[in-house]
């Protein structure tokens, strides 16, 4: 099982879910998230929590729509969830409606959320911080292509990080997949208008 929480109330919640969880859970840390401010309402995600009880929204496994859209979909995880909703609010400013789909459990994998998401939309890019050969981002691609291919209107596109190894942290920034990387990304999505 692995885990990649996109924001502080996932890291919480998810982090307690992976103790909890009866098998090893590989936990994935996003560095952005020690410095992210975030009000969060303890008392109402330790509930689930208290007594034994199953929590209520299970983190493992299950994807969540993170922002609702209509003309493409941008699959990520972790610290590339933010980036991809910023993508989404700048693309709305140009008039395109992107959904954004947070898949949360990288293992196991939520298909029917992100394959709902892909044959309602009939696009998707997939957005991910690590370089893109041989990657999840590869793999969630192939199961997309897989799982959607008659309800897609285009390739499935990547935006990654590049195929070398990680930079200096002063040159991270070259290297990260950024909102006009992906709005490049959209726009190439075979669009007839």
């Amino acid at each position: 099982t692995v885990l990649a929480p996109a924001t502080v109330a996932d890291a919480y919640t998810m982090l307690r879910e992976a103790i909890r969880f009866p098998d090893p859970v590989v936990f994935l840390e996003p560095k952005k998230l020690y410095w992210t401010k975030e009000d969060v309402d303890l008392a109402a995600l330790r509930a689930p929590f208290e007594d034994g009880a199953p929590a209520a929204d299970p983190a493992v496994g299950k994807a969540v729509v993170a922002r609702e859209g209509t003309d493409a979909t941008l699959v990520a995880y972790g610290p590339s969830v933010s980036t991809a909703l910023s993508a989404a609010e700048a693309a709305a400013a140009e008039g395109r409606s992107l959904e954004v789909i947070d898949i949360r459990s990288i293992v196991p994998f939520d298909d029917e959320t992100v394959c709902a998401s892909v044959r309602k939309t009939g696009r998707a890019v997939v957005i991910s911080e690590a370089p893109g050969f041989a990657s999840v981002a590869s793999e969630i691609v192939a199961r997309i292509q897989e799982r959607c291919f008659h309800s897609l209107a285009a390739p499935v596109l990547r935006v990654t990080g590049f195929d070398i190894p990680y930079p200096a942290p002063k040159l991270e920034h070259f290297f990260l997949p950024g909102v006009d990387r992906i709005l490049d990304a959209v726009d190439e999505l075979q669009w007839e208008d």
